[in-house]
C-alpha cells in the first residue's frame, strides 16, 4: 500500500509541476529574466496553455495512429500465411525511425503544404518501431505450452492470440507505447517550424532570438510532460504486474 502512495505521490507531483510551469510560468519568469535577460525579439501570438494543447493534440494524434498500426501489423504477422513479412516489416520500421525528422518534413511540406499532417507524419514513422518491436516480441515471449493448451481448449488462432497470447504479451506492448509517447512528446516540437504550431514554437523562437527565457518556457513544459507519462506508464506496469501475481 505503501509503494502503491509513493507511485501516485510521483505522478501528482510532476502532474502539480507542468500545471504550475503552463499556467504560472510568470512566477518564474521574472527571475529567469533577471538571470539571463529578455529581448522579446519575437511576440508570443498564443498563451501558453495553448500551446501546451497544441502539443498535446499533435502527441496524442501520432502515438495513436502508431499504435493501431503497430499492433494491427504486430497481430498479423502472427499468423502463418503473412509470416515471411515479419522481418521486412520490423527492417521497414526501423528504417524508418533512421530518417531524419527534419528530412522526412522537407519532404512532406511540398506535397502535403504547412500545418500538422507533415509532422503527424514523421511522428508516426518515429513511433511506430517501438510498438510493433514490442509487440512482436512479446507475443513470441509467450511459452509454448500456454498455445499449445489454448489449442487444447478448442480455441481458433484468432481465439488464442487475443483471448491468451495478448495479455500475457501486454506488458511489453505497453512498454513500447510509453517509449513511442515519450519519443512523440520530444520530436513534437520540430512542429513549430512548418506551422504545425506547439511548445516547439517557444524554443525556436527562442533560439532564433537568442532568449533564454523563452526557450525555458517552452521546454519546461515538455519535459515535465515526458516526465508525467512516463511515471503514468511506470504505474499502469506496475499495477499491471500486481494484479498479475
Amino acid at each position: 500500500m505503501m509503494d502503491k502512495r509513493r507511485r501516485w505521490l510521483v505522478v501528482w507531483l510532476w502532474l502539480m509541476l507542468l500545471i504550475l510551469a503552463v499556467y504560472r510560468f510568470e512566477w518564474l519568469e521574472g527571475f529567469l529574466k533577471q538571470a539571463f535577460g529578455s529581448k522579446q525579439v519575437f511576440r508570443q501570438r498564443a498563451a501558453l496553455p495553448d500551446y501546451m494543447l497544441q502539443h498535446l493534440g499533435l502527441v496524442m494524434m501520432s502515438t495513436g495512429i502508431s499504435a493501431l498500426l503497430g499492433l494491427a501489423l504486430g497481430l498479423a504477422v502472427r499468423f502463418r500465411s503473412l509470416s515471411e513479412f515479419r522481418e521486412p516489416l520490423l527492417r521497414a520500421a526501423t528504417f524508418l525511425q533512421t530518417v531524419p525528422s527534419a528530412a522526412v518534413l522537407a519532404l512532406c511540406v511540398p506535397l502535403m503544404g504547412y500545418g500538422q499532417t507533415p509532422v503527424v507524419i514523421a511522428l508516426v514513422f518515429y513511433g511506430l518501431l517501438p510498438i510493433l518491436r514490442n509487440t512482436i516480441q512479446g507475443l513470441d515471449a509467450v511459452p509454448e505450452d500456454v498455445s499449445l493448451s489454448a489449442d487444447g481448449m478448442g480455441m481458433t488462432p484468432i481465439q488464442r492470440l487475443l483471448r491468451v497470447q495478448m495479455p500475457l504479451a501486454w506488458p511489453a506492448i505497453l512498454a513500447g507505447i510509453r517509449t513511442s509517447v515519450i519519443i512523440n512528446i520530444s520530436a513534437a516540437t520540430l512542429g513549430a517550424t512548418v506551422g504545425a504550431g506547439g511548445l516547439g514554437v517557444l524554443i525556436v523562437n527562442g533560439i532564433r532570438s537568442m532568449d533564454v527565457t523563452m526557450i525555458i518556457k517552452g521546454a519546461l513544459p515538455v519535459s515535465l510532460l515526458a516526465l508525467l507519462a512516463s511515471s503514468l506508464f511506470t504505474l499502469a506496469e506496475q499495477e499491471r504486474f500486481r494484479n498479475g501475481q
